[in-house]
């Protein structure tokens, strides 16, 4: 009882957001949609308080930290005070304030810009990994990369008309055709997995290993 219960509310649930995509609007049908913009106002709720779970668990792990004085804290502290700060501005000053916007465009927003601009050399060197050419398929990936970054740079116009004209083609038939390929195989992956989630076979959301 301990599985099936969840299993089969799992299942309800998931047949009636999946009707809803195909049923018409057919009176006879219109628990289901019903049902459908119920549970999915329902799920809206529930990803709010995962979020707030995460954030209070984000908030004790570092407290922690900070209490132990390990490795890191200082980090730590500027990361719980600057969540309460943006918590109590807020929510006492509300979004509008221009407290909250300044904390916003020019703390938060800058500090976003330059964690994912500092991906961008962690990107560069697993490209300068993967184009050691020692296989036919490494000096294919190279050759490739070399001629769109230079169809896309205005000095690859300029050596040559055949790089913007190349890269483009690159781009819109092989890289698209690879990128529809992952997407029917992700696809395929999911249909895959909610029918083993449906029958019971999968119960690893339940926090049980087969």
């Amino acid at each position: 009882m301990k599985t099936t219960l969840p299993v089969a509310i799992m299942t309800v649930i998931a047949l009636i957001i999946i009707l809803d995509f195909f049923v018409a609007d057919a009176p006879s049908v219109q628990w289901i949609k019903q049902s459908g913009l119920v549970l999915r106002s329902w799920g809206i709720v529930i990803s709010a308080f995962a979020m707030g779970l995460g954030a209070v668990n984000l908030l004790r792990r570092h407290v922690v930290t900070i209490s132990r004085r390990e490795s890191g804290a200082f980090y730590s502290v500027l990361l719980v005070g600057s969540m309460l700060i943006m918590i109590v501005v807020g929510i006492g000053a509300g979004q509008d304030s221009p407290v909250y916007d300044f904390l916003f465009s020019n703390i938060l927003s800058p500090a976003s810009a330059t964690m994912y601009a500092s991906i961008a050399f962690y990107i560069v060197t697993a490209a300068y990994r993967s184009f050691s050419a020692k296989s036919l398929e490494s000096w294919v990936l190279l050759l490739t990369a070399v001629v769109v970054m230079l169809g896309k740079a205005p000095i690859g116009a300029a050596i040559s008309g055949f790089f913007p004209v190349a890269a483009d083609w690159i781009q819109n038939i092989p890289n698209t055709a690879g990128m529809r390929a992952i997407m029917m195989g992700a696809a395929l992956g999911v249909v895959s997995n909610a029918v083993k989630m449906f029958l019971g076979l999968d119960r690893t959301y339940l926090g049980l290993r087969d």
